[in-house]
């Protein structure tokens, strides 16, 4: 028995559950475990604070930027395979408030 479906890349997007966080640029992506949300959140808290900021962990690597615009650059991933996407001022704020309830 064979099986195809027709499929395609989804748009950029960041998603957040109780087990992982991801982000994914459309075609690739990076998924963190939520047991590195306190790393995570304290990064955003320096992103927001200072308007960049990144950090290192091991083999992972989270930061970004905030553009002259507002809108926020994330970049995430490992020391030789990062992602990056872009979101709104609105995004980053709702993503950083879920990531500090954790």
């Amino acid at each position: 028995m064979t099986l195809m479906l027709p499929v395609k890349p989804p748009d950029p997007y960041v998603y957040v559950d109780n087990r992982a966080i991801v982000i994914s640029n459309g075609t690739q992506g990076v998924l963190f475990s939520r047991a590195l949300t306190r790393w995570l959140s304290e990064t955003l808290e320096i992103l927001a604070r200072e308007k960049r900021g990144t950090r290192m962990q091991q083999q992972h690597v989270f930061g970004g930027f905030v553009a002259e615009t507002g809108a926020v650059t994330l970049f995430a991933g490992s020391h030789d395979d990062v992602v990056s996407v872009e979101m709104s001022a609105e995004a980053f704020s709702a993503f950083q408030e879920e990531l500090s309830h954790a």
